[in-house]
């Protein structure tokens, strides 16, 4: 059925480069993915392209331009001058259309100036973006959202780019190396890489990628970038789509699955972790999701039966930690999630142009039916608040979020490291029994400068099963600025302080933490 439902056609026609989007920060002006998504934020929450599925990351090029497309349709159509007073989206518009041009322009929209040579059979990208890192850190430190990257004590740097090819319509491919080296290490790795099939609307992703399931930034209460790149095989919608019969009502729907290995140096090695979500649109300013994670089997024995798989998948007693045969163990997590987009509020008197609330419930498994009526024990959310344009200053954004978890979030009594691969938490970074205030303040001055400000209060708890009641406290903050020059080129800086207590879980080991990185980005395009 979910792949019936895959094939019907999406909601509007596409063709072009489907590799996705990265969810890391390419060339500045962002923090935790690529500047594209900020954008799409800005220019969906301005209610200019219509119903919009943003918070199933990562999203394809093709997928982000029918947004841009959409956007643009809006402006063109606008006969009476609706758009007229919202001249703080000419830049957005300006720089989506740059980025997406090429894609657009398969779909068949017109856009002013010469048009992108047409695609042919192959359209290969030796390096679209290369990028040197090199960061300071006074301790040895943990990048939140940094996709597993750590920073040892001292000077760490590397090197990096990304390559992709497109083969019509059907066949994509992306890679990116990556070379990294600090006093403790030197290492070459594939940092993301992926082989994408497309047929008629449904998707088949076999490789290395990230997953970002929320609209929240600093946060996911299922599936992040805080951790490595899943090796995975993904299934689902190429585009969202209309459901028949109901499709009117729901507006675009995006479905996907996957299926991820995990690592061998862990409490089971190589055990598994299944994926489901789910999205709709209903309208323009609105966007729900539901996500579903479930970790199970292992290399270590007993090892389950073909026929035990749908038991361990979908079987709430399969997950009783104290009564179910070792063979059924499973760890699994639940969420749903809203976005809410209101636009021109400072009608309203609100000091900002555009709002974006948004909140995400999630629970863990612990026994029986319990697992899909969750306990006060096992709740996690997030709230956040997005203010774009903030007192109707152009270019100048306000985010706020707020996150708990509880005792029982991310932490399993089989699967004793937790909701967790190569040492960093799948989800939200705060991990087990934490608490996290985050606010960012961002102002582009002009087309290729913008600052960033953060603050964060937080409270860490490890995701090990019966760990000791240690916490982490972090308080501190951070200054980032994106200067793009001779066209090409983008530097991007980030400085950050924190005040930690009980570092990694342990008592007294306190200390004041700085890190400096700077990553120069130029762009082959």
């Amino acid at each position: 059925m979910l792949c019936a439902a895959l094939l019907l056609e999406p909601a509007a026609a596409l063709a072009g480069d489907r590799a996705n989007v990265p969810l890391k920060n390419w060339g500045g002006f962002a923090v935790y993915r690529d500047a594209v998504y900020d954008d799409l934020e800005r220019l969906v929450a301005a209610g200019l392209a219509g119903p919009s599925i943003l918070n199933t990351k990562p999203l394809s090029r093709t997928e982000a331009a029918r947004i841009v497309a959409s956007a643009v349709k809006a402006i063109r159509a606008d006969t009476l001058g609706r758009w007229n007073s919202r001249r703080d989206l000419e830049a957005v518009v300006d720089r989506l259309t740059a980025e997406f041009r090429a894609e657009i322009a398969a779909q068949g929209a017109s856009l002013p100036g010469a048009a992108p040579p047409a695609a042919g059979v192959l359209s290969l990208v030796p390096v679209d973006r290369a990028q040197a890192h090199l960061g300071y850190a006074t301790e040895r430190v943990s990048s939140v959202n940094g996709q597993g990257r750590r920073f040892e004590t001292g000077l760490n740097g590397g090197m990096t780019f990304e390559s992709r090819a497109q083969i019509g319509e059907v066949l994509t491919l992306s890679l990116q190396p990556e070379f990294a080296g600090n006093p403790e290490f030197e290492a070459a790795r594939l940092a993301a890489g992926y082989a994408k099939l497309t047929l008629w609307n449904l998707e088949l992703l076999v490789g290395r990628d990230s997953l970002w399931w929320g609209p929240g930034l600093h946060g996911s209460m299922v599936l992040s970038n805080n951790a490595a790149p899943l090796d995975q095989i993904r299934i689902g919608a190429a585009e969202p789509f209309l459901l028949p019969w109901v499709g009117q009502s729901l507006g675009p729907t995006k479905l996907l699955a996957f299926i991820a290995q995990m690592e061998e140096r862990r409490d089971h090695p190589r055990a598994k972790l299944v994926g489901m979500r789910g999205t709709i649109a209903p309208s323009s300013m609105l966007e729900l999701g539901a996500s579903y994670a479930n970790m199970f089997d292992g290399r270590d024995r007993p090892r389950p039966g073909v026929g035990d798989y749908p038991r361990i998948l979908f079987d709430p007693p399969s997950s009783d930690q104290s009564l179910a045969g070792v063979k059924f163990r499973n760890n699994l997590l639940f969420s749903l999630d809203g976005d809410l987009r209101l636009h021109d509020v400072q009608r309203y008197s609100l000091p900002a142009q555009d709002l974006r609330l948004y909140a995400e419930f999630g629970w863990d498994d612990t026994c029986c039916e319990t697992n899909f009526i969750p306990i006060d024990d096992a709740l996690s959310w997030q709230l956040g608040a997005h203010l774009l344009g903030l007192f109707g200053w152009d270019g100048v954004d306000a985010r706020v979020e707020y996150a708990r978890t509880s005792e029982r979030s991310y932490n399993h009594g089989q699967f004793t490291s937790g909701h967790w691969t190569r040492g960093e938490g799948l989800a939200h970074y705060i991990g087990t029994s934490g608490r996290e205030l985050y606010v960012r303040l961002t102002s582009r001055f002009t087309p290729d400068v913008m600052l960033g400000l953060e603050l964060v209060r937080a409270t860490l708890g490890s995701t090990r099963f019966e760990a000791p009641s240690v916490e982490e406290r972090r308080l501190g903050g951070g200054m980032d600025l994106s200067v793009r020059f001779w066209g090409a080129y983008t530097l991007w800086g980030q400085y950050q302080l924190a005040d930690v207590n009980n570092r990694n879980f342990k008592t007294r080991d306190d200390s004041v933490e700085h890190v400096l990185r700077l990553e120069l980005t130029r762009s082959f395009r």
